[in-house]
C-alpha cells in the first residue's frame, strides 16, 4: 500500500526535476554554405554597382543651352550626336546669352555655348557640379576648334573661392548620412516603445544637425552666406533618413535599422550623384537616386546654396515624402503596442 507520505514525496521529487531544456540549435554545412556564397554574391553585386557608377562616366541627357544661327546651331547638335551620342546632351535653343545665363541661375540646364561673330562663349554653373562644367567647357572648345573661332569661358554660378570645385560640399555628404542613420537608430533602439520620445528625437535632432552642419560650411567657406536656408535644407534632409531609419526600427527592430542603414548607406548614398552629378550617371540610377533621401537632399541644398532663383518644389517633396513613411512606420509600431 502506497502512503499518503510516499506520494508526497514522489511528487515533490518530481516538481524538484528540471524541465527538459530544448535542443541546442545545430548549425549545419547548408548554413555554411549558404554564408560563402551569399555574402560575397551580394558584396560583388555592390561592389560592381559602385564601380560601374564611377568608372568613365558619360554624360546622359544633360540639358544643355545653345545660342546660334539656326544653320549653325543644326549643325552643332548634329555633330554632338555624332561625337558623344544621342542621349548626351538635351539641347535647348535660346535667342540670346542673357536668357541663357538666366536658365542656368535657375537650374533649368547645366550651361550653354553661345556662338557669333565675336567668337564662342561658353557659360558655365561651377557650384552646380564641377564635373559637368568641365564637359560643357570641354564642348564649347571643340565647337571653337572645329570653326577656327575665339573661345572664352564664364562663369555664371561659381562656388566660393574657398571651395572652387566644390570638394567640400560633396565631403559633407557622409557626415550628414552618418548624423541622419545614428539619430533614427538610437531612437529606434533606445527609445523603443516610446513613440512620442522617438519623435522628439526625429524632429529636433535634425534641426540642430542642421544648423551645426550649415555653420561649420560657412566657417570654411564652403558657402557663402544664406545659413539658416541652408541650414534647413540640410535638417529637412537629414530627417528625411531620421525619420525612416526610426519608422523602420521601431516598427521590425534591429532589422529594421539594418534595413535602412542599407538602403540609406549602399543605394542612396552612391546613387544621389553628389560626387559629380546625376547627369554622369548611367540611366537610370541617376533619376532613381534623385527619388531617394540623399540625392534629393543634395539637389535641394545645392539649389537653396547657390541657385536662389531655383525650383525647389521636386526635392523638397520627395524629402517630405520620406519624412511622412517614417511617420506612417512609427505610428504603427505605436498601434501595434497598444493592440499588444
Amino acid at each position: 500500500m502506497t502512503t499518503f507520505a510516499e506520494e508526497s514525496d514522489r511528487q515533490s521529487a518530481t516538481a524538484a526535476q528540471p524541465p527538459d531544456a530544448p535542443e541546442a540549435h545545430t548549425p549545419s554545412w547548408r548554413i555554411v554554405a549558404a554564408l560563402v556564397l551569399a555574402i560575397p554574391i551580394v558584396i560583388s553585386t555592390i561592389a560592381a554597382m559602385f564601380v560601374s557608377l564611377a568608372v568613365d562616366p558619360e554624360p546622359h541627357e544633360v540639358p544643355l543651352g545653345l545660342v546660334a544661327p539656326a544653320p549653325a546651331a543644326q549643325a552643332i547638335e548634329s555633330a554632338l550626336a555624332d561625337r558623344a551620342g544621342d542621349d548626351a546632351f538635351a539641347i535647348e535653343r535660346f535667342a540670346d546669352p542673357a536668357a541663357a545665363r538666366s536658365a542656368i541661375e535657375s537650374r533649368d540646364i547645366a550651361g550653354a555655348i553661345t556662338v557669333g561673330p565675336e567668337g564662342v562663349t561658353i557659360l558655365t554653373a561651377e557650384a552646380g557640379s564641377p564635373a559637368l562644367a568641365q564637359i560643357v567647357a570641354g564642348v564649347g572648345t571643340g565647337i571653337a576648334t572645329a570653326q577656327s573661332l575665339p573661345v572664352t569661358t564664364e562663369s555664371v554660378v561659381a562656388p566660393p573661392s574657398t571651395d572652387a570645385r566644390g570638394t567640400g560640399f560633396a565631403a559633407g555628404l557622409l557626415p550628414l548620412l552618418i548624423a541622419g542613420i545614428a539619430l533614427g537608430a538610437s531612437s529606434a533602439i533606445a527609445l523603443a516603445g516610446r513613440v512620442w520620445m522617438q519623435t522628439t528625437v526625429v524632429l529636433l535632432g535634425p534641426l540642430v544637425a542642421g544648423l551645426g552642419f550649415a555653420a561649420v560650411w560657412s566657417w570654411l567657406g564652403v558657402i557663402d552666406g544664406r545659413v539658416m536656408p541652408v541650414a534647413l535644407a540640410l535638417a529637412l534632409m537629414i530627417g528625411a533618413i531620421s525619420w525612416f531609419t526610426a519608422g523602420a526600427g521601431a516598427l521590425l527592430g534591429t532589422p529594421g535599422v539594418g534595413i535602412a542603414a542599407i538602403l540609406m548607406m549602399l543605394i542612396s548614398n552612391p546613387l544621389s550623384g553628389l560626387a559629380s552629378s546625376p547627369y554622369l550617371l548611367p540611366a537610370p540610377w541617376g533619376t532613381l537616386g534623385q527619388w531617394l533621401p540623399t540625392g534629393a537632399g543634395g539637389t535641394l541644398t545645392r539649389s537653396v546654396a547657390y541657385f536662389p532663383d531655383a525650383s525647389i518644389a521636386g526635392p523638397l517633396w520627395v524629402l517630405l515624402g520620406w519624412v511622412a513613411v517614417g511617420a506612417i512606420l512609427l505610428a504603427l509600431s505605436g498601434f501595434r503596442q497598444r493592440r499588444a
